[in-house]
């Protein structure tokens, strides 16, 4: 029998084929006894699994790991698996540096040359962002607040 045959067949049994496949698979098992007999034996295999019983807690299991806990603080471990940056190792610190390093002198290069030049004159009569905010807020009229009670905010 085929090995494409077979993962078919345990398909059929975890219920994974789509509704057509398994119908066609069906089909098969009523005109082929080869394959229908394959079937039978995995199906009886199938039904007679059982899974292991579950394992108990050791005794003391508990104590030994609160011990262990103690022990790692009183060496000065991290508490909580806690990732320090001086336990890296150095290759890792100089890469991150390095990288740290790049990715500034890349941002500096970038900032230096400013906007290319058909995009430095289309933009030369705009304002920037900052100035256009404080010229909208200088344009603005003056709101007169609003007027305050004499006893407060308290008495409202």
């Amino acid at each position: 029998m085929r090995d494409d045959v077979e993962v078919d067949l345990m398909r059929l049994l975890h219920g994974e084929l789509p509704p057509r496949e398994a119908a066609a698979l069906r089909a098969r098992l009523e005109h082929e006894p080869e394959l229908a007999a394959a079937w039978r034996r995995l199906e009886a295999v199938w039904g007679g699994l059982a899974a292991p019983a579950t394992a108990p807690v050791p005794v003391g299991f508990s104590g030994r790991v609160m011990a262990h806990v103690r022990a790692a603080s009183r060496r000065g471990a991290p508490a909580g698996g806690a990732v320090s940056w001086a336990a890296a190792p150095n290759w890792l610190r100089a890469s991150c540096a390095a990288a740290l390093l790049a990715g500034l002198l890349l941002g500096a290069g970038l900032g230096a040359h400013g906007l290319p030049g058909e995009e430095r004159s289309a933009l030369a009569g705009e304002a920037g962002l900052s100035e256009s905010y404080w010229r909208m807020i200088d344009d603005t009229p003056a709101v007169p607040a609003l007027p305050s009670p004499p006893g407060g905010e308290v008495h409202r």
